[in-house]
């Protein structure tokens, strides 16, 4: 997704046009020199949504959530702006199919379900429960219970804007990191922590788990290719980075709550 060398001087130079003149003709410049990036996020999005869900209707939102990264992006800081796009274009897509109300509310349930009896079995066996005892705790079957993990699979779609601090605004994580100025201590403090509950509950996830998330997120390799390295099936990778996002979701809200945290 990198832009091509022979490129770069000249979208460099663009990039502080831009930032000195604010002109809408070099913001445009920017946005059609990264639209690859909206159809990037797009079709990853797509092989997690439901067959009805018609990606040619994300496109526009995603456009909104690249206008917006070039927009609010400050490339003094040497940070990469593909990156920080790519968040923001994620954000904008899952924030309107979440005003659709195109997850039945069962859906929720169901995760819900899940993350409270896997947090329950965890901390009465000391351990990460196995899929059969997950099943029987809920009372259904294995098989069952990997047709639930595939249900809410879109429901768990939670970028970094998931968490957001409770200001005016209501601006995103993504957005506040990368607005450090407009940031209070308090709320530098509270993003610090966040990172640091967020690591060490991945930590604690089983090996497997651990394995999916840094192959999916930070390689970047689509479930099909992660089943093949792991030796599994593409549904088995999906249900096993279902688990482990609802394991990692169930942590930091119950640590917020806790401590009356703002992320």
């Amino acid at each position: 997704m990198e832009v091509l060398k022979g490129e770069k001087e000249a979208l460099s130079e663009r990039w502080i046009k831009y930032k000195e003149t604010r002109a809408i003709e070099y913001r445009d410049e920017l946005i059609v020199q990264y639209l690859f990036l909206v159809k990037y996020v797009v079709n990853k999005l797509g092989n997690v949504l439901p067959g009805y869900v018609k990606l040619d209707d994300l496109y526009s939102s995603g456009v909104t959530g690249l206008i917006k990264a070039v927009e609010k992006f400050d490339p003094s800081r040497n940070s990469k702006f593909e990156s920080y796009a790519i968040l923001l274009i994620k954000g904008a897509i899952i924030d309107e199919l979440r005003e659709l109300d195109w997850i039945p509310r069962s859906i929720h349930q169901k995760a819900n379900q899940i993350a409270s009896a896997q947090e329950k079995l965890q901390q009465q066996l000391g351990r990460e429960p196995t899929d059969e005892e997950l099943a029987a705790h809920l009372g259904i079957s294995e098989t069952d219970l990997a047709e639930w993990l595939d249900r809410v699979r879109p429901a768990i779609l939670i970028p970094l804007n998931g968490f957001v601090f409770h200001d005016e605004e209501k601006a995103s994580l993504v957005e506040k990191i990368a607005d450090t100025k407009a940031e209070t201590s308090l709320k530098i403090a509270d993003r610090n922590e966040c990172a640091s509950l967020l690591s060490q509950a991945i930590s604690e996830l089983p090996e497997q788990e651990r394995r999916v998330l840094m192959l999916y997120y930070y390689e970047e390799m689509v479930l099909k290719d992660i089943g093949k390295l792991l030796g599994v099936s593409e549904s088995r990778v999906s249900q096993i980075h279902t688990k482990a996002i609802l394991k990692l979701r169930s942590r930091l809200d119950s640590v917020a709550k806790e401590y009356h945290l703002d992320f």
